[in-house]
């Protein structure tokens, strides 16, 4: 019998409530950042300018650097670069390998690209790894993040708990130096080879593991069935998810919802010419 998420992981989600604010309650006596990071290619374009759109959305009084890994097989146009950036002051969009995560070459170059995203961060400062087909929609999450004091960060409720789902992770920067530390003492494809490991959300929860690191899963993304049961993004979704990750063959979907639930009437139009540019 068919058991919904929210149902079989009630009991879970209850205590992780809890968790949850008192996380939020606690004050800061240093305020850091974080770095979020893309891995994109021309082909994702548009969903990768309805992402940085959303990321208005997400904005508290954390200080957020975006960096844009782009497939060098499949760089943007020119244009598509410049309306990436003009959507977000002081973006970086580097050519970079594929690293779609799947087998130990790829996952290696996203390690690469985490550790360069670390650089000039302070040990307590936050790297995210956020994926193209995902949009924000409350303000929370980087706040939560930042007080959670927790290495890993991650949502891991639509896999029973079991590993961070990509899509959206938080990694502490000194995490990031320890664990690459660790990868240069012993071959990447012999740890993914005995973890039984092949993909990249898996992999960064075992090396987090296995490196003695403390990780936090829990709740704040949603899924395109829970959103199609919920109807709406509703206040009550709002407070429990701060972004919907369209981990569906069909991308079109997030653009779809994302007019209907975020985009203002009078930017309509001029969402619609961006996300067109090619």
């Amino acid at each position: 019998m068919f058991i919904p998420v929210r149902l079989r992981q009630f009991p879970r989600f209850v205590i992780d409530m809890a968790r949850r604010r008192a996380v939020q309650r606690r004050s800061q006596s240093r305020r850091g950042s974080i770095t979020l990071c893309y891995f994109s290619c021309a082909s994702y374009y548009k969903y990768q300018y309805c992402s940085l759109h959303s990321l208005r959305f997400a904005q508290s009084d954390v200080p957020v650097r975006v960096i844009v890994f782009c497939d060098r097989n499949e760089m943007f146009s020119g244009p598509q670069r410049e309306a990436l950036m003009s959507l977000v002051p002081g973006l970086e969009i580097i050519t970079w390998d594929k690293s779609q995560g799947w087998g130990a070459t790829q996952i290696a170059s996203i390690w690469r690209a985490y550790a360069h995203a670390a650089e000039g961060c302070g040990d307590d400062d936050y790297v995210g790894r956020i994926d193209a087909d995902v949009f924000f929609f409350s303000p929370w999450l980087f706040d939560l993040v930042l007080k959670s004091g927790a290495d890993l960060i991650g949502d891991g409720h639509y896999v029973r708990f079991e590993f961070c789902q990509g899509g959206v992770y938080f990694l502490k920067a000194k995490a990031i130096r320890n664990i690459c530390a660790f990868l240069n003492e012993r071959k990447l494809e012999e740890i993914l080879s005995d973890a039984k490991v092949n993909v990249e959300d898996m992999a960064t929860y075992h090396l987090v593991q296995a490196t003695g690191h403390r990780s936090w899963l829990t709740w704040f993304m949603m899924f395109p069935d829970e959103y199609r049961i919920a109807g709406r993004l509703n206040k009550y979704q709002r407070q429990k998810f701060s972004c919907l990750h369209f981990a569906i063959r069909n991308k079109e979907k997030m653009l779809q919802v994302y007019r209907k639930e975020l985009i203002d009437p009078r930017e309509g139009s001029s969402f619609e010419a961006a996300i067109s540019i090619l």
